[in-house]
């Protein structure tokens, strides 16, 4: 049962990613970019995570590393993109957030570098199968763990606010508790699915969800100006 709910997980994660690649076209130049650097990186986690969990030899599995781990950059950069379009602060400019995704990526790479993975067997865990990397370093996944803490008292403070999108709200909440929960059973040794992957789903649902949202906003401006040009004629 866990190897068909794992691999139904893996296809939706894949579907929504082509889905986000989908809307990706239909977004302004700022957003496009770290749109791009979203799905690209969940693209080449979850490809990762396809070889290593059908494979039946660790040999070069090693190199994945980089890749494997790359919802720790991806989903720091979901979060503030989307707490930027649920939240609408007019005074908050886009530029930040390149600012961060630009820092978020070199502390990746730093940690890539500095940080060594240990290959795994899953076999070991029942109706489990392939192979896993685990950081060396608990504290990454600690650090992790406590940002999405941190996010959830902060979008806490918007949940009331008239302009913020309420349901995008709720979604991030919801998304954080999952991530929560699910990296504090692994971490307590509470091991069902081969890898954290209901955490990823749930914030790239939010995060497909508030790109659908810049499009439809986007659609309506586009239908209002040829409009208003018309009526001047």
């Amino acid at each position: 049962m866990a190897f068909y709910v794992y691999v139904f997980l893996l296809l939706i994660m894949l579907i929504m990613l082509f889905r986000g690649a989908i809307l990706i076209r239909f977004l302004s130049y700022k957003i496009k970019v770290v749109a791009f650097i979203i799905i690209g990186a969940m693209l080449l986690r979850y490809t990762s995570i396809f070889i290593m969990y059908f494979s039946s030899s660790m040999k070069y599995l090693y190199l994945l590393k980089v890749p494997f781990f790359l919802n720790l950059l991806s989903v720091p950069i979901i979060v503030i993109t989307v707490l930027y379009i649920f939240v609408r602060k007019d005074n908050v400019k886009f530029y930040y957030i390149f600012i961060i995704t630009a820092v978020l990526c070199a502390a990746y790479a730093i940690v890539m570098y500095k940080c060594e993975a240990v290959l795994q067997n899953l076999e070991e865990y029942k109706f489990i199968l392939g192979y896993t990397l685990v950081l060396s370093n608990q504290y990454i996944y600690w650090g992790y763990l406590v940002f999405n803490t941190l996010v959830i008292f902060f979008v806490l403070g918007f949940v009331n606010k008239t302009n913020a999108n309420k349901l995008g709200i709720y979604m991030v909440l919801l998304a954080a508790c999952i991530t929560i929960s699910e990296l504090i059973a692994w971490l307590m040794g509470i091991r069902v699915l081969a890898e954290n992957v209901l955490g990823d789903v749930g914030w790239i649902v939010v995060f497909i969800y508030a790109l659908s949202k810049v499009k439809k906003t986007a659609d309506r401006i586009n239908y209002k100006v040829p409009n208003k040009v018309s009526g001047k004629k």
